[in-house]
């Protein structure tokens, strides 16, 4: 092989491996933006399916049992969350409110770990996003939902799904 050919061979070389090298950079990069969208997915199908669960109980622990006809027979905004310490379980829910301030994990199989947390406040009707301290006919339950595992690329910050639904008591008279 003379002296030519060998440099020809080289520069094919070193090409071949520049464009290897970008090709998987930018591979890498499609990852982790397909990476990133298929969480949203599996945090938007962990909140649906919360909210369902939530608007599936009572309105108010009273309310399971007996007609309100008095806000002041509802859980004051200092008592909301679940009725009892051995309240641990989604399944010992009774009542919107046991949403407040309750944690979990989720696991969603290979698609990684998820954490949910809840918190519960009553609302004025003409205005959802904002809490109330008072009792109304109203509660907004907002949930956060983020992958623990496995966590996100180096340099990636977690990210976080923010959602609400709101339950409202309506009786006929």
């Amino acid at each position: 092989m003379t002296t030519g050919q060998t440099m020809l061979a080289v520069g094919a070389l070193v090409l071949l491996t520049t464009i290897m090298l970008n090709f998987y950079r930018i591979f890498s990069h499609s990852w982790d933006t397909v990476d990133g969208t298929q969480m949203g997915i599996d945090a938007t199908t962990i909140a649906t399916s919360f909210m369902e669960i939530a608007h599936g109980l009572s309105f108010d622990e009273i309310s399971d049992t007996t007609y309100i006809q008095d806000l002041n027979q509802l859980t004051p905004p200092g008592d909301l969350g679940r009725d009892g310490a051995h309240d641990d379980s989604l399944h010992k829910f009774n009542d919107f409110d046991d949403f407040h301030d309750f944690e979990t994990t989720v696991d969603a199989g290979e698609n990684g770990i998820y954490g949910a947390r809840f918190e519960v406040n009553y609302v004025e009707p003409t205005d959802v996003m904002t809490s109330v301290n008072y009792r109304t006919y109203t509660k907004r339950l907002d949930m956060w939902i983020w992958r623990e595992h496995p966590p996100p690329p180096t340099g990636m910050d977690q990210d976080s799904l923010h959602m609400f639904t709101v339950m409202g008591y309506f009786t006929f008279q």
